[in-house]
């Protein structure tokens, strides 16, 4: 999946459930390739902190690999973390 920082920032992200997770805050690249390796997402007030993995900045980790939608929700497979 071929995607912008620009297009990912702001927008919310939702479990495969229909869960509000979040919203993207930034996205981390590879030094080498450049390509998109994991984005991290500022968590709603709802979510159960101990399912995620967390960064010390209190948002979340997703690998890249993770997200399967990107429209105006993304949508993240929870089974792939």
């Amino acid at each position: 999946m071929k995607i912008s920082e620009n297009e990912l920032i702001g927008k919310s992200v939702m479990s495969g459930k229909g869960f509000l997770i979040g919203v993207i805050k930034e996205s981390m690249l590879d030094d080498t390739s450049g390509e998109t390796t994991s984005v991290l997402v500022e968590p709603s007030k709802e979510v159960v902190s101990r399912k995620y993995k967390f960064n010390e900045q209190g948002n979340i980790i997703f690998p890249f690999n993770s997200l399967v939608a990107v429209k105006d929700v993304i949508i993240v497979e929870e089974s792939d973390l």
